[in-house]
């Protein structure tokens, strides 16, 4: 018999796993040893440890430097917050835990982000900008399913278990709504949960929080469905979702990380040009076997686990130094701008008008083309538009699942939070909030600016 297993995190201080004999077969375990043999076993997955290679932020390192955090970090501290929420509804309203249900919660929460590549949600934006279907949620789902460790860890339990867990990732895989899915994806899971916290530990964004344990404390259930908290925690779930606002203003949209992403796109957008072209030097193959992204730009969701089980932050990196040396100027200069962090410079075009919008981005493409040439010109002129709206409120229909966060307990009816009398937070933050920039060269700032 192992010792328990423990993670000493930055967050969430130490998270357990039980200790289990991991080399015993599964199905002559409790169902409690199970839960713990398969975390840990699939923990151990090659696919799994990939996640160590993928910031949890893109590119934000560029502006925060502590944000060199990674998805797998993240994955195990949303398992353990999931755990604690499972834990806490189950023994606030008496039930006794299901196991089954737990396991899947816990497994679901771990694996929700192996489906990630390079970059976090970057790649999506590479492939979406190129024509690409591709989500990394999907690629979850193919990871759990086909042939993989994954896939073998699952079955050992229980060869439906893959079923139940992939039922967490797409609507339409589950039999009817409960509420152990809203643990994994709703406006307050344990993504979030985790997330909210790490991010603005690692960015140094100390002003930023919530009081978690009271929220953790004090979470509830309505309709067997929902999410919900008692009434006492209102004010904690208001600062957290305050927080998940302000992270989005200083951090993700953050003006410089936008720019830098942007550059990313523009950098792909042409290579993979000139790979449509018929240059497949541009994806160099290693040892004869072709480079990852081949199949990824040509199969989208559809691309193998093992193809894309070798993408990871690491594999860009290569390209953009082997780029930084190619003869065509603008994968040279964007690939050099980005290893040196020169990045492109950001005007904010909020509330002048669509007709302005287009003006001022043709200007900056007239006065681009006079520095990098015509052809080049549409490679650094971007309109970079990134949205968000930080509550969506109440809007449930037969062909939806309703993800609001609900108000219990003080003796009055169950009613989703921003249906309260003393929310004023909440109702503010029902607006979509729009960050429209252009993204151009230094020199073009100046002179729009003039």
């Amino acid at each position: 018999m192992s010792r328990p297993k423990f993670f000493r995190d930055p967050v969430h201080l130490q998270i357990r796993f039980d200790s289990v004999n991991l080399a015993a077969p599964a199905k002559g375990l409790s169902k409690a040893e199970q839960i713990s043999w398969a975390l840990q076993k699939l923990i151990d997955t090659e696919c799994f440890q990939r996640l160590r290679l993928i910031r949890q932020n893109g590119l934000a390192n560029f502006v925060f430097h502590g944000a060199e955090h990674s998805r797998f970090s993240h994955s195990i501290g949303v398992q353990h917050v999931a755990r604690l929420m499972f834990e806490r509804i189950c023994r606030n309203r008496t039930m006794e835990e299901n196991l089954d249900d737990k396991m899947e919660v816990l497994l679901a929460s771990l694996l929700h982000d192996v489906g990630h590549g390079a970059f976090s949600h970057t790649l999506e934006e590479i492939l979406e900008g190129n024509g690409i279907e591709f989500h990394h949620e999907t690629m979850a789902r193919s990871f759990i399913n086909s042939d993989g460790p994954i896939r073998t860890i699952l079955d050992q339990i229980d060869d439906k278990l893959r079923d139940r867990v992939s039922a967490f990732f797409d609507f339409k895989l589950r039999s009817a709504d409960h509420w152990k899915f809203k643990i994994v994806s709703s406006q307050m899971d344990a993504d979030r949960l985790d997330y909210t916290q790490r991010d603005a530990l690692s960015c140094g964004i100390k002003g930023h929080g919530f009081d978690f344990e009271r929220l953790i404390d004090l979470l509830d259930i309505h309709d067997g469905k929902s999410i919900a908290v008692d009434r006492g925690a209102i004010e904690a779930v208001e600062a957290y979702l305050v927080t998940i606002d302000q992270l989005y203003r200083a951090i993700y949209y953050h003006q410089a990380v936008r720019a830098a992403t942007q550059m990313l796109l523009s950098l792909f957008r042409r290579a993979y040009e000139l790979f449509q072209k018929g240059d497949k030097s541009i994806f160099p193959a290693v040892d004869g076997i072709a480079h990852p992204l081949v199949a990824i730009l040509e199969q989208g969701s559809k691309v193998s686990i093992v193809a894309y089980g070798r993408v990871s932050d690491a594999t860009i990196w290569t390209l953009i130094e082997h780029w930084r040396h190619s003869k065509d100027f603008v994968r040279s200069d964007l690939s050099s701008r980005i290893m040196t962090r020169s990045l492109l410079k950001s005007i904010s075009i909020e509330d002048i008008g669509y007709a302005k919008i287009t003006a001022k981005r043709e200007k900056a493409l007239e006065i681009t083309a006079g520095i990098v040439g015509e052809e080049a010109a549409g490679f650094y002129v971007a309109v970079d538009d990134p949205s968000r709206t930080s509550y969506k409120g109440y809007n449930f229909t037969p062909e939806s699942f309703d993800e609001s966060i609900w108000l219990t307990g003080a003796g009055k009816k169950d009613q989703p939070i921003e249906e309260d009398a003393d929310s004023a937070i909440v109702k503010a933050l029902k607006n979509k909030h729009y960050f429209p920039r252009l993204i151009v060269l230094d020199q073009v700032r100046d002179v729009l600016l003039k």
